[in-house]
């Protein structure tokens, strides 16, 4: 433990930019907020989940890397964590493609050899765990302080599916950014989309996405408003990009030209950075949410609509069931393209409902914006931090190489 007096280090381990991913996003946003909170009693470092080699990639705030998808490079960097007396506080982000094993299993290995207290977020939670999923979840539930879920169901599912200690669990919201000060009039200028009613997703391009379903509603609402356009936002996703190339971004651009859409649809290849999300979200006139996976636990794009006051559409899954309901949004069946352009054609028509919609979703958020989900944080190392350290050994063989 550090000495009385001197500030606590606290190491998160995390994919973090460079790297454009979610997680890493998130952990950027989270630290950046915790950052002007602190006060001098914490120092805030980035374990960058990456290979050694591209160390040099990441700034001052990552201290060191660890290859997640090798158990050596997890099993050392677990050494050199215990090794720094400043360290007193590790917080993990969980997802279960960022560690390598079955089922990324070679957290476990790290586990087994660190020596320090930590807290770990558990970004996915899917019901009904066979064995193995079970086994994992529950051994990291017994190693760790706390376990972090941002979601109500999320809790629930780790309570009554996992059964793990509801003393453990905590739920701290993914975090929203403050919203434009422009007027949206003035950002459609900006955007070239002066004259359009904008419908937007954004976020890192895959299948999964179900872009091809807001692209193919779009047939319907152009008909109705000819000067309606849907604006894609986001990189294909690194991973798939690395498998198959801009396959999928490809098989959209011909969906758009095959069904003339090329004046109602537009795909914007970047990786927007925050101040620029945020004015596209203030000149969105209504948010689709597309993604297939009803199992989704959260979705900080999805909060981020909410949170700028878009009137939302949505696929239904995890954190629309919790968050939208007649004031705050509108869920609809999965594949069902009809049923959105009927719903987009009747926001698109009615002003005024789609006002009310946006202003009820931007309430419901209005406890989510980073500085507040810092200071949740913040409360939260303040509780651990008076707490002795305890080591609990592991079973062998969970940990598979």
């Amino acid at each position: 433990m550090t000495t009385s007096g001197s500030p606590s280090k606290i190491l998160f381990i995390s994919t973090y930019p460079p790297v454009k991913c979610g997680i890493a996003s998130f952990t950027q946003d989270l630290t950046k907020s915790i950052a002007p909170e602190i006060n001098g009693n914490y120092l805030i470092n980035i374990c960058a989940l990456d290979k050694k080699e591209n160390a040099g990639l990441y700034n001052f705030m990552v201290s060191m890397t660890m290859d997640g998808h090798n158990l050596d490079s997890c099993i050392e960097t677990a050494n050199t964590i215990n090794r720094d007396r400043n360290i007193d506080l590790v917080c993990i982000e969980h997802e279960f493609g960022l560690y390598g094993g079955d089922m990324g299993s070679f957290l476990l290995g790290f586990l087994a050899m660190l020596e320090k207290p930590f807290i770990i977020r558990f970004h996915t939670v899917l019901p009904s765990p066979d064995p193995q999923r079970l086994k994992m979840v529950q051994t990291i539930g017994l190693l760790a302080e706390k376990v972090i879920v941002m979601t109500l169901n999320s809790a629930r599912l780790l309570k009554e599916d996992y059964q793990l200690d509801t003393e453990k669990l905590i739920i701290i919201p993914h975090g929203t950014h403050a919203n434009s000060k422009i007027s949206p009039d003035d950002l459609k200028l900006r955007y070239d989309l002066k004259n359009n009613l904008v419908l937007t997703t954004f976020g890192l391009l895959s299948p999964n996405k179900g872009i091809e379903k807001g692209i193919l509603a779009m047939k319907e609402i152009s008909i109705e408003f000819p000067h309606a356009i849907y604006i894609v936002l986001g990189l294909t996703h690194p991973n798939l990009l690395q498998q198959e190339g801009e396959k999928y971004r490809n098989y959209l651009q011909q969906l758009i030209e095959e069904n003339n859409l090329q004046n109602n649809v537009r795909l914007v290849n970047e990786y927007v950075p925050t101040k620029k999300l945020m004015e596209y979200l203030a000149l969105t006139d209504i948010y689709l949410f597309t993604s297939k996976d009803p199992d989704q636990a959260v979705s900080g794009t999805f909060l981020y609509a909410m949170s700028a006051g878009c009137a939302i559409i949505s696929n239904s899954f995890v954190l629309a069931k919790e968050m939208l309901d007649e004031t705050t949004g509108i869920i609809i069946g999965p594949g069902q393209e009809h049923e959105l352009a009927e719903n987009a054609i009747y926001l698109l028509q009615n002003k005024h409902a789609r006002k009310l919609m946006g202003n009820a979703a931007s309430l419901k958020t209005r406890d989510t914006l980073w500085k507040k989900v810092a200071g949740k944080h913040l409360e939260l190392f303040d509780k651990i931090l008076q707490k002795p350290m305890r080591k609990i050994e592991l079973p062998d063989q969970l940990i598979s190489k």
